[in-house]
């Protein structure tokens, strides 16, 4: 595999805000144009001071997997911003690293490897032994309902405006293909095998939280421990902002840009996912994005959550459990997480009404 160019960082004075959680971001109709930059400008300690914003946060972002990447990091008065900058852009340049392995719409991946592989045994990197043992652990939790085989039938659709949903014959064609259990990894060669042919595994629900847990580990390393990294709804938040918590906020459905209140949180992963992110209408009927891995044919949006929001240590789990959850009907989803320990959720349901689990009570505050 070809050497993965450090992404470029686009530092900016900005006040950051980790509202608008959109979802736990789909696959994109086309493969995103890169905008890497091979070498990222050097600064000195200087230069890197005038990053620190007021409230003692050091913000950066840029393009990657198909959405928008973000890093708020808090130093404080004193602390060290160049070291702080340059941690920033290798945590940026590591969620590249993990896009080029586990994207479906990069030609050179991992994953494209894989897809290709036509029933045989592929040797596959660690981080992608990672992501689909973890991916089947969800599956057989969530009986099926998270399924990162969905992509044979996945490819059928488009989202698009104007787009049109695919025949039921060509549905009841790719709907064998979508079977967890048909993917076969062996940890300890480093293989994995797609034993229906052709299978297509599609990471879209899961490789974003991976990466971003990548991230935060990174900075973690460097001695970093207070921080939010974002992408497209996945975020992980670390330790707190000063004396304060970080607050992550969940946007209302109906509106492009608004909220309906925000979590404080600390030390755990906060991911969004909502049907209102991408659809077509066609003959009357709202086409959302989110597809029913057991019927090839996207969830019914008068019977599904309008949006979930879920808590849980981390953005792998996060990511992947939010989707199985906004298969589910509001009631059943929110009883699903209340079995589980360590998962947390709100769900807004068809009918706008809330639903919080027990846990989060005490920490989601309405409006704000």
């Amino acid at each position: 595999m070809p050497p993965i160019r450090r992404a470029a960082v686009r530092a900016r004075c900005l006040s950051i805000a980790v509202l608008g959680l959109l979802a736990c971001s789909r696959e994109p109709e086309q493969a995103p144009a890169r905008t890497d930059d091979p070498t990222p400008p050097q600064r000195d300690a200087s230069e890197a001071a005038e990053l620190v914003r007021a409230d003692g946060t050091i913000y950066a972002e840029s393009e990657l997997m198909g959405t928008r990447v973000s890093i708020n990091l808090w130093i404080g008065k004193g602390g060290d911003a160049l070291a702080a900058s340059e941690a920033i852009t290798d945590a940026i340049a590591e969620i590249a690293r993990i896009e080029a392995i586990a994207s479906e719409w990069q030609a050179t991946s991992d994953l494209t490897r894989l897809n290709q592989s036509n029933g045989e045994p592929v040797a596959i990197p660690p981080e992608l032994v990672e992501i689909l043992t973890r991916a089947s652990a969800v599956s057989a939790d969530t009986g099926g309902l998270f399924d990162v085989s969905f992509y044979g039938v996945g490819q059928l659709w488009s989202f698009e405006p104007g787009s049109r949903p695919p025949s039921p014959e060509a549905i009841a064609e790719r709907l064998p293909l979508v079977d967890w259990r048909a993917i076969e990894v062996d940890a300890t060669a480093g293989t994995a095998t797609l034993t229906k042919p052709g299978m297509k595994i599609g990471l879209g629900a899961i490789a974003k939280g991976y990466a971003v847990d990548k991230a935060a580990a990174l900075l973690h390393s460097r001695g970093f421990a207070n921080h939010i990294v974002e992408a497209g709804g996945d975020t992980q938040v670390s330790g707190q902002k000063g004396d304060k918590p970080w607050r992550v906020g969940v946007q209302d459905p109906k509106q492009t840009v608004g909220r309906i209140g925000y979590i404080t949180a600390r030390d755990e992963a906060v991911v969004t996912s909502g049907n209102y992110a991408r659809f077509f209408e066609w003959e009357g009927v709202h086409y959302t994005h989110i597809l029913d891995p057991r019927t090839g044919w996207p969830i019914p949006a008068d019977k599904t959550p309008k949006s979930v929001t879920l808590v849980a240590a981390n953005a792998t789990d996060a990511d992947a459990y939010c989707t199985a959850v906004s298969v589910m009907e509001p009631e059943r989803g929110l009883e699903f997480v209340e079995s589980r320990p360590g998962l947390e959720a709100i769900i807004i349901g068809p009918d706008d009404k809330l639903y919080i689990s027990s846990g989060l009570k005490d920490r989601f505050v309405e409006g704000g």
